[in-house]
């Protein structure tokens, strides 16, 4: 989940529309994976650009079935930290495709597949193992995204 601070505020809510503020930054407690999501709109003729930064699947899912005509996913990253990625760093990759399952507990758990073909996963269990997932479903897959 993202946070903001009030003083972090760039003027005042609504300025830039109705229900909208804008933020100088964000922060993040959490050291847990997040989607970079570019999203290209067309309203009245005019095409923008959007970045969103969405917390967890069930969010990117609900973007990726509300995709239009004019609204699409243009381009999809996802962003982890040093202990998923298993380097020293938090790495931004882009992403081909996104599964859920539920371990023996039945907790649920993110399976993560990136260009470069590393898989990664949300579990901290150590010795863990996605391939003993159970229910396991998509949530994402690269054919999902308008190509450029």
């Amino acid at each position: 989940m993202f946070r903001t601070n009030d003083a972090d505020m760039l003027g005042v809510p609504g300025m830039f529309g109705a229900g909208q503020t804008q933020w100088n930054q964000v922060s993040r407690v959490l050291r847990t994976h997040w989607y970079h999501v570019t999203v290209q709109a067309t309203q009245e003729g005019t095409a923008r650009e959007i970045v969103l930064m969405v917390d967890a699947e069930a969010q990117l899912q609900k973007l990726l079935i509300a995709q239009s005509e004019d609204v699409g996913i243009s381009d999809l990253q996802v962003v982890t930290p040093a202990h998923m990625n298993g380097t020293e760093a938090w790495r931004m990759e882009a992403l081909t495709q996104v599964y859920i399952g539920e371990d023996e507990n039945e907790c649920l758990v993110s399976v993560i597949e990136v260009e470069s073909g590393a898989v990664y996963h949300s579990s901290n269990r150590p010795g863990f193992h996605s391939d003993s997932l159970t229910n396991l479903r998509p949530v994402f897959l690269s054919s999902m995204i308008r190509p450029d």
